[in-house]
């Protein structure tokens, strides 16, 4: 079983200065301690191509029910990795977007792409969230779920207050 998830990160830049905060060490530093993160470590590797790989590892506060705090203890140590492509003509970029989460029996991967939109850039982000559980995976996809959606809103926050 598995559980889509579709979002939208809208920063208030063009896309080459959106793609500048996303791939600022600071923010990605801020976005993280925003989302209740501790013990960060950020790297940020710019490609032969134009784009970059950025990682992201954190350890945030296991918020779970019951029957998913055995499994996961009192936090999660997860490692969030975006790697954007080179810029199309029009400023665009592809990319992909994975989270894992350690120990814990979960995986998230899927694609972005950024794009201009109004007088901003858009963020569009298609994921799939897997929970090899038996019985309680599809409960423990829904939480990632709301999870991410949460962590989005947050960051949607610091882009607000981060970009030019």
């Amino acid at each position: 079983m598995a559980t889509s998830l579709t979002a939208r990160l809208d920063i208030p830049a063009d896309p080459a200065a959106a793609y500048r905060l996303l791939t600022d060490p600071d923010y990605v530093r801020e976005v993280a301690a925003a989302t209740r993160g501790t013990d960060i470590d950020v790297s940020v590797t710019a490609t032969d191509d134009g784009g970059a790989t950025v990682v992201s590892r954190r350890s945030v506060p296991a918020e779970v029910p019951s029957y998913a705090k055995s499994l996961v203890g009192d936090s999660i140590r997860l490692d969030e990795t975006r790697v954007l492509g080179p810029a199309a003509a029009d400023g665009s970029r592809e990319g992909t977007l994975s989270i894992d989460f350690g120990t814990a029996p979960a995986s998230v991967a899927g694609t972005l792409r950024l794009a201009a939109s109004g007088a901003g850039t858009g963020i569009d982000i298609e994921l799939t969230i897997k929970a090899s559980v038996p019985f309680v995976g599809g409960k423990i996809e829904k939480l990632v779920a709301e999870q991410i959606h949460a962590a989005l809103d947050r960051e949607q926050a610091v882009a607000a207050t981060r970009a030019p």
